[in-house]
């Protein structure tokens, strides 16, 4: 399951891949197929003690997932697929998440009205209001 994700002859991997591939190792791991070189290959990739916990943490979390999903499910197999290759399924198109602010702007967003009956300038919204300053004597 592992090697038909992921490929296991890799030179260098981003941050993001190595805890990502930690995840699907925990995953595989809880499954009953281990892979200890590979794990070994990806903690030697951080060089701090911060980085290697979160490492672990996400190993940790693959088996825990794995935990909690594999009664849903009649094989080790769509387990798997559950939490790892339905994961890889694209994310929304962009445009389906645009929005138009001249028309999408809730109203506790848009600009207040309660200073717009007094005779004040763009300015003196910003200034110090008169009745909170002090009094020079």
């Amino acid at each position: 399951m592992y090697e038909r994700a992921f490929d296991v002859g890799w030179e260098s991997l981003s941050a993001e891949e190595a805890v990502e591939r930690m995840y699907a190792l925990g995953i595989a791991t809880e499954l009953g197929h281990e892979f200890p070189e590979e794990r070994k290959r990806l903690r030697g990739l951080a060089s701090t003690a911060y980085e290697r916990s979160v490492l672990d943490l996400a190993f940790e979390e693959g088996r825990r997932e794995v935990r909690d999903v594999r009664p849903e499910h009649e094989t080790d197999e769509g387990a798997w697929e559950e939490l790892i290759e339905a994961a890889d399924s694209p994310a929304p198109a962009r445009e389906s998440l645009s929005v138009d602010p001249s028309t999408d702007v809730p109203e506790v967003v848009d600009r207040s009205g309660a200073l717009d009956g007094f005779d004040i300038d763009e300015l003196g919204r910003l200034r110090f209001p008169s009745l909170l300053k002090r009094d020079e004597e």
